[in-house]
């Protein structure tokens, strides 16, 4: 061995032991020096050997340097390699004994998630049961209440009972009172009859309402040529120079256009004569208004008023009612049309859930037929309101005109200032409010095979909250098809299919009758399924002697199934089970239709949401909104009770249909739900700003003819106050096409 070799690397012992902590019992450059041979170095005073002083205070021995801190000693830094970690104790190592011996499965972690959403959804339906129970020993507490009082309650019970009541329990009892009322009013007719009658009428009425707008034309010129130099008029036709002819010649026109109109001028005096004034009395009563007021002007000289009467004004309201008659007429025909054409039409009901406290559109079977011509019939929401507006508009014209003129000491007046009064109290929006806008929704409802009953029943499904879709609605006959099958290799393709279409059959599935078409095709024996169960996630019975269960695949996992990876997230499965032995895998596939997709896209608009009331274990709320690419939480699937009470036809026992279907699908269902809040809420605005404006109008003229304003009154001014406020209703109007 060479001595190079032999000698000690004192360098690198040096840098070995700069590691170690200087606790100061030994000097490393003593210990190097004397290993050297250069002499030996004074070596430190021991740590022990030192005299105790503060731990802020420098030491005695050297007072350059800084004492050191208490809390952790000196250390010399490293000279060449980077200072090593401390190695942690053994007793301080973590155990990876139990990481290192357990796999960590995705399927653990799955199966956890589905029993959290399980536990959730369990907890929910308890609340929820807990409501019911409590709602219900509620009511059973007040009619103990109400039997202990006997015949005569104190009148805290009912005011306890309002004040339990919910808005929307009180309003579906309001409906059932009014409903109550109205039923011994009503008088049937024949679908087919009252179609041709309507219609026949609907046809005159447009012809003749033609004929009355050119003469209003006409009266309007007569009326305002007078004012305006331009406009050429015979000197015998002018009332400034000829009143009494020019008066005449007006007077002349209203008659004629009464007896174009003479139905519509009679059925506003039956109905005031009836106990039930409607918005052509007042046009009625505005036309006779009128022409006395044209009469007088004729038989009394010098009176105080305008020179020329309100007779333009009251042919143009004459012609704003049979328009308003004509689209009624028209949009009763086409409803009356839609249900002659079908032998058994489904009806649209909006029913209130007491259990749920909540308003429900769904469709169901048509339990009388009686039942939608009856509400054909019932008054409307337009025929209510006339009922209360109309006698207000009329004692207060007849007040007002009463005060302006006898008031004021000058009784001719009378007729001038209730002439003016009635002429702005009906103005167009208020009388053209619900005609055209039920005939444009009647006319696209007729397209889709739907009719719809009223503006009444309009509202009642624009105030419902959920929308019930059944598995017909979102994927109709064709849409579901069997795209592969799987065999694990137990049973036999077409055994495989046989046992699938035996349960879904039997269990009344869409799926059934496309698992029994291809099984058909294929020339393959079919089963029958006994002791059929339906549980949360597939369908289970016996066949044969075998038990099978066909479902997803959370209910396999729950089952305890083994099921192979690598499936598509994508795809809808249906794992069918043999004697607790995974048999096959059947795909389907769930093509949205068009229809289908643009009425959930439509859906979506109109910020609805979409209870799904399916018995088919594939569709689920997360499948229907990834398919019809909708928000999350938009649909929402009660439990297999609450759609078992849903789909029974005794669900909507009681209630009144709102419109019908002759069609299956989702495109006709929320096509009607579509008219009926356009609808109704084009109704509720032209009788809102009909009703302000025939308020407005009211008192403007009231101050005006108090006054003797003549000149802020003429014929002119009062056209152009009804066309103003005609155009918003005009465009609410064209929003319903």
């Amino acid at each position: 061995m060479d001595r190079k070799d032999e000698t000690m690397n004192l360098d690198a012992l040096k840098d070995l032991l700069s590691d170690v902590p200087d606790g100061g019992e030994f000097d490393l450059d003593s210990i190097i020096a004397e290993v050297e041979g250069l002499g030996t170095a004074e070596p430190k005073r021991p740590a022990a050997a030192m005299p105790e002083a503060p731990a802020a205070a420098p030491r005695p021995a050297e007072p350059a340097r800084p004492a050191p801190q208490p809390v952790a000693p000196r250390q010399t830094a490293p000279r060449q390699a980077p200072r090593r970690a401390p190695e942690p104790a053994e007793d301080e190592l973590p155990d990876l004994s139990a990481f290192e011996e357990e796999e960590i499965d995705p399927r653990e972690e799955r199966r956890a998630a589905r029993a959290a959403k399980a536990a959730q959804k369990a907890d929910r339906e308890t609340a929820r049961q807990a409501r019911r129970a409590e709602k219900q020993a509620a009511r059973m507490a007040e009619d103990d209440e109400d039997e202990a009082y006997g015949e005569e309650p104190p009148a805290r019970a009912p005011r306890a009972r309002a004040e339990r009541m919910s808005k929307k329990e009180a309003r579906a009892a309001r409906l059932a009172a009014e409903l109550d009322e109205e039923e011994d009013d009503i008088e049937l007719r024949d679908p087919m009859q009252a179609q041709r009658a309507l219609q026949r009428r609907a046809q005159g009425l447009n012809a003749r309402s033609i004929i009355v707008l050119i003469l209003a034309v006409l009266a309007a010129y007569l009326s305002l040529a007078p004012q305006f130099e331009a406009l050429p008029l015979p000197i015998v036709l002018d009332a400034g120079q000829n009143p009494a002819i020019a008066i005449g010649a007006l007077m002349l026109l209203q008659f004629i256009a009464l007896f174009v109109g003479v139905d519509v001028f009679g059925l506003g005096f039956v109905s005031l004569f009836q106990g039930t004034p409607d918005r052509s009395t007042l046009v009625s009563v505005a036309i006779l208004a009128s022409l006395l007021h044209g009469a007088s002007i004729i038989v009394f000289d010098n009176q105080a008023g305008v020179e020329i009467p309100y007779l333009a004004v009251s042919i143009l309201m004459l012609y704003a009612s049979m328009r308003e008659e004509r689209g009624r007429f028209a949009a009763r025909a086409r409803a009356y049309k839609a249900f002659s054409s079908a032998e058994q039409p489904m009806a649209v009901y909006s029913h209130y859930d007491r259990e749920d406290d909540v308003c429900r559109a769904l469709k169901g079977p048509l339990h009388q037929r009686e039942d939608f011509l009856r509400e054909m019939e019932r008054p409307d929401t337009v025929d209510r309101f006339s009922m209360i507006y109309v006698p207000i508009a009329l004692a207060a014209s007849i007040i007002f005109a009463l005060v302006a003129s006898v008031g004021r000491g000058e009784p001719v007046r009378f007729f001038w200032a209730f002439s003016a009064l009635l002429s702005v109290s009906a103005p167009l929006g208020l009388l053209c409010a619900f005609g055209a806008s039920y005939k444009n929704v009647s006319r696209r409802l007729l397209g889709s095979g739907a009719a719809l009953a009223g503006a009444r029943q309009a509202s009642l499904l624009r105030g419902t909250e959920e929308v019930v879709l059944s598995e017909n609605d979102l994927f109709p006959a064709g849409s579901v098809s069997l795209e592969a099958l799987q065999n694990m290799g137990r049973l036999g393709d077409d055994q495989i299919l046989a046992y699938a279409a035996a349960l879904t059959s039997a269990a009344g599935l869409e799926v059934g009758r496309v698992l029994s078409e291809t099984l058909r095709e294929r020339y393959g024996t079919a089963a029958q399924a006994r002791n059929l169960q339906i549980v949360e996630g597939g369908v289970a019975g016996e066949i044969g002697g075998s038990r099978a269960v066909l479902g997803t695949a959370a209910l396999m996992v729950q089952m305890g199934v083994r099921m192979r990876a690598g499936q598509d997230a994508g795809k809808c499965y249906a794992y069918l089970v043999v004697d607790n032995a995974l048999a096959g895998v059947l795909t389907l596939r769930y093509q949205p239709t068009k229809h289908t997709y643009q009425a959930m896209r439509l859906m979506r608009r109109m910020h609805m949401s979409a209870s799904l009331a399916v018995r088919d274990f594939n569709i689920s709320p997360a499948m229907v909104e990834s398919e019809f690419d909708l928000r999350r939480g938009f649909a929402d699937q009660p439990d297999y009770d609450a759609v078992t009470l849903m789909l029974d036809p005794a669900y909507t026992q009681g209630d009144a249909p709102a419109a019908i279907l002759t069609r299956e699908g989702a495109g006709p269902f929320v096509q009607v739900l579509r008219c009926a809040d356009k609808l109704a809420g084009a109704v509720r605005s032209c009788l809102t700003l009909g009703a302000f404006a025939g308020i407005c109008g009211l008192l403007i003229v009231f101050y005006l003819v108090f006054q003797n304003a003549v000149t802020a009154l003429p014929v002119m001014h009062l056209l152009l106050y009804l066309l103003l406020w005609y155009l918003p209703a005009f465009i609410i109007t064209q929003q319903t096409h």
